[in-house]
């Protein structure tokens, strides 16, 4: 394996001379001054694990189970050990309100509720990690060993969350040091010499703490159905170019004063080497591709304080970089000596934001703050070609006021102002209102509704592609409003319970940027209206036996069908977990996605269903076995139109903890 890294960085002093400067300034005004009313007794661990991942959370007033202005989606440690998955995108491809799909670029790209993936918010440990260039973030690429807890709204969010979230937001908080100390290793075998392995280590020394964590996903590529029938471009069983190998690790240092002041420090780094498959229909304009290198950098220095016991300060610096090398070739054998082009992007992004939390006579809680971010493009369209160097600036203001008018009651009112300026100096700028209100019909019964103006700004590409770009792009809004119900019924003692969510959402989008053909510049010209409904219900019988049911509906009356291309309608989602005795559990879900339309009209994609199970068994108290059987049935579906999906898999793997 050879890992060639380009000058990342020379280019990193090239071309933020003037940024790096004030980031340590800003680092340097991080450190607080000792406050004597702020001296608080060191808590035991089980709470330092929480506090501290408040830290990296954007925390709301108000607890998130029953305040929220939107359904959304929670999944802790214990749910991403239940379901079959290595990546966040294994995680969330089943939930019925988000639609993930890989396409021709072998990248899977997240939809919740129909929005894009460029609408889409990605946070890690709170700072944002989407790519200026595209905007979108390859859920594929990231591994769920060292997640602790994982958020997804839906719907209206906070003003907290920012600028860039009008499709939704993924909130991806990591392990900490201030878990039990322990070694986790993990190493899992599949069909095709798939190999997933991971290793994770935390341990918490005094006031310091650490977990450093390191993966490594290998496969020659997957096997289709059986049910697939070949075509001039694919023969079938182990699908062509379909190999990729991944490496990366992440270092977390964090330190906890007497006074409950929290500083962390945070570094990571991802590699990959992928082949693109092409589609499998001739018709369709077939591309050869890999990708012979794809890296990412991320680093983060956050710290969080107590100013007395009314108020509260979180500030975060952070560099993520990605530099990815594609490779398109004349024909399939992907020979190096005939190739169309050999293309090079590097993204950068660099930013800090600082918020805070206050109460006014315990009445009235005020979260406020503010962001700025610095998005810079390098990219050669060809080897031989000069480099060509674009870049934004995105800021925004915000301040959220959360008050209970009468009992059992909650607003939150929030306003946002947003800030976005291109390198030829044009600014836009925008105020964004929401409001929630919700009110305890009685104790575990609530009702809610909820607005929100949401902003994306134009991405670089959109901004500054060779021959879509268009810098007079406006910012792209949606009106999103939701309503809906919340029912906890709890039966004779805590582990009984049976919950209930319902919700109506109804998002308008305005000023979409839209292109005919990659040969068309970018325009405003589109507006649509996307709405439906989705309903979740969890029946925990006891504490060895649970099940939930979810659906979404999803249509976009009188709108153009482009919107809505390979978003099923009508998609629905069934699990069962089962613990026994015997130090065993089993898992199994089933999942039905609808007919899809595509941007050829005759032809959709049609429904299909899917049945993954997986049963562990602690064999030692260090050490569990686990196997894996996912799409039992071996169903033929297509993600996206010609781009067929793996058929039956299986995976069996060893856990050893100590």
């Amino acid at each position: 394996m050879v890992i060639r890294y380009t000058g990342i960085w020379y280019r990193l002093a090239r071309v933020y001379p003037y940024t790096f400067t004030p980031l340590y300034l800003y680092i340097l005004a991080l450190i607080p001054v000792q406050l004597t009313d702020a001296q608080i007794k060191k808590v035991t661990v089980s709470d330092s694990v929480q506090y501290a991942y408040e830290l990296e959370e954007i925390i709301l007033y108000g607890s998130r189970d029953f305040t929220s202005p939107s359904m959304q989606t929670e999944i802790n440690a214990e749910k991403i050990e239940n379901k079959n998955a290595f990546t966040i995108a294994d995680l969330l491809r089943t939930d019925p309100a988000l639609n993930l799909t890989a396409g021709p670029k072998a990248e899977t790209e997240i939809k919740i509720r129909g929005f894009p993936a460029q609408d889409v918010l990605v946070l890690v440990d709170g700072r944002p990690i989407n790519p200026g260039y595209y905007g979108k973030v390859d859920l594929a690429m990231l591994p769920v060993d060292n997640i602790a807890k994982l958020n997804v709204i839906k719907g209206p969010s906070s003003v907290a969350y920012g600028v860039n979230n009008m499709g939704g937001v993924v909130d991806i908080i990591t392990k900490n040091g201030f878990e039990v100390p322990q070694t986790v290793f993990d190493l899992s075998f599949g069909d095709y010499m798939f190999r997933n392995i991971s290793l994770n280590h935390s341990r918490q020394v005094d006031d310091f703490n650490y977990w450093v964590s390191g993966f490594e996903n290998y496969s020659d590529g997957f096997k289709m159905s059986d049910d697939f029938v070949p075509t001039s471009l694919e023969d079938g069983v182990l699908r062509d170019n379909s190999f990729y190998h991944k490496i990366g690790g992440n270092l977390k240092l964090g330190y906890q004063t007497e006074s409950m002041d929290l500083y962390s420090l945070s570094v990571g780094y991802n590699w990959a080497e992928k082949d693109v498959p092409t589609t499998i229909y001739s018709w369709d304009l077939p591309t050869y591709r890999k990708f012979p290198e794809w890296q990412r950098f991320s680093s983060a220095f956050s710290g969080q304080w107590n100013i007395g016991s009314l108020m509260q300060l979180k500030s975060v610096v952070y560099l993520d970089a990605y530099q990815d090398r594609l490779i398109d070739y004349k024909t399939k054998e992907m020979q190096e000596d005939e190739i169309n082009f050999d293309s090079d992007l590097e993204s950068w992004t660099a930013g800090a934001s600082m918020e805070s939390k206050f109460s006014v006579f315990d009445v009235h809680k005020f979260h406020s703050g503010l962001n700025f971010k610095r998005d810079l493009m390098n990219k050669k369209a060809n080897i031989d070609q000069p480099w060509v160097t674009n870049l934004t600036y995105t800021g925004n203001v915000f301040i959220q006021d959360y008050f209970s008018p009468w009992e059992m009651s909650n607003v939150t009112v929030g306003l946002n102002y947003l800030y976005f300026r291109v390198e030829e100096g044009l600014t836009k700028n925008k105020l964004s209102p929401m409001v929630s209100i919700s009110q305890n019909l009685f104790t575990n019964f609530r009702i809610y509704a909820s607005y929100a103006n949401s902003v994306r700004m134009p991405t670089l590409h959109q901004l500054y592609s060779e021959t879509s770009g268009n810098p007079d792009l406006k910012p792209e809004e949606a009106d999103k409003i939701e309503t809906g119900i919340e029912w906890y019924l709890f039966m004779n003692d805590e582990d009984r319970y049976l919950s209930l969510q319902l919700a109506y959402f109804y998002n308008d989008l305005k000023n979409m940027i839209y292109r005919s053909s990659s040969s068309y510049r970018y325009q405003n010209i589109a507006e649509a209206q996307l709405q439906g409904f989705e309903a979740s219900s969890v029946f925990n019988f006891n504490r060895y036996l649970s099940a939930d049911l979810s659906y979404c509906y999803l249509y976009s009356p009188g709108s153009s069908s482009e919107i809505l291309e390979e978003v099923p309608q009508n998609k629905i989602r069934f699990a069962i977990s089962i613990k026994t005795e015997f130090r065993t559990n089993l898992n199994y879900e089933f999942v039905f996605f609808d007919e899809r339309t595509t941007y050829v009209p005759p032809k959709n994609l049609d429904s299909y269903t899917l049945h993954n199970i997986n049963i562990s068994y602690l064999l030692l108290d260090f050490l569990k076995l686990r196997a894996e059987l996912n799409n039992i049935t071996d169903a033929y579906y297509e993600e996206e139109l010609g781009y067929p999906s793996a058929g039956r898999a299986f995976i069996f793997g060893a856990t050893l903890t100590f």
